[in-house]
């Protein structure tokens, strides 16, 4: 299940959803929280950090979600 905001999918309010806090995200890439604040800012989910959270989510978070103007149709 996908969360809107105005109609598009706002994947940081997903993966908060999915890991309980941004916080949490980040200890499990052996991040500081502030990386993750600075793809928001970005609006990109660095490349190099895709595969690991889609693993982290069992495939709920895909990389679809994370890029689709990578992984996109």
């Amino acid at each position: 299940m996908s969360l809107l905001k105005g109609g598009f999918m706002d994947i940081y309010l997903e993966l908060k959803t999915e890991f309980g806090s941004l916080y949490r995200l980040a200890q499990l890439l052996g991040l500081r929280e502030t990386a993750i604040y600075q793809w928001k800012a970005r609006t990109n989910v660095p490349i190099k950090h895709v595969r690991k959270i889609e693993e982290l989510s069992n495939g709920r978070i895909t990389r679809k979600m994370l890029r689709p103007d990578v992984y996109g149709d």
